[in-house]
């Protein structure tokens, strides 16, 4: 104890270290227990299903059969998105391994492929059901909504993708022709 009585202000710089060590470890595990990162993406789905409802005129019969079929999307893309992300992983580790199988290679290169045809398929089974619970009128609003968004997420240097009902060879809005003259 005489160690503690001559060195009084190190014992008192330990012990606030110390304090400070605690209180910030508390605080980075708090943090990382609360997940930023889960409830994002939640926020996000409640602010497009909102943007979705405001736009489309979305009855609540209607807003709670999307809210339900999107959640049921979700589950089952995030299991086969789960079971490429390991495929993929697999694949990896066959194909830099030093005695490397090329058929076996391309079994894992198949499956993914079948996997992602999998996902393919979800998606037209999400857009049929959509479209089951969706007016006409709503549709063609929803297919407007779509083009738009994805010309601002389409990058500078990409050429402008024309809708499926327009011919390709077509402007958008033909120039109108200006009257002739009369000749005399």
């Amino acid at each position: 104890m005489d160690i503690f009585s001559k060195n009084k202000f190190l014992v008192r710089i330990i012990f606030i270290l110390l304090f400070l060590n605690i209180i910030s470890t508390g605080y980075l595990w708090f943090q990382k227990r609360e997940k930023p990162d889960d409830r994002q993406p939640k926020k996000e789905r409640e602010n497009s299903m909102r943007a979705l409802k405001d736009k489309l005129n979305l009855t609540r019969e209607q807003e709670m059969a999307i809210v339900s079929l999107r959640q049921d999307f979700v589950q089952r893309e995030e299991s086969v998105t789960q079971m490429i992300k390991s495929q993929r992983d697999s694949m990896n580790v066959v194909m830099f391994h030093s005695d490397s199988d090329t058929s076996m290679l391309k079994r894992i290169a198949k499956r993914v492929a079948d996997n992602e045809f999998q996902l393919e398929l979800l998606r037209i089974e999400q857009a049929q059901k959509f479209k089951g619970i969706c007016t006409p009128e709503q549709l063609r609003e929803f297919q407007h909504l779509v083009i738009n968004i994805r010309d601002i997420l389409q990058p500078p240097n990409q050429p402008q993708i024309q809708p499926q009902n327009q011919p390709r060879n077509q402007p958008q809005n033909p120039p109108q022709n200006p009257p002739r003259k009369k000749k005399e």
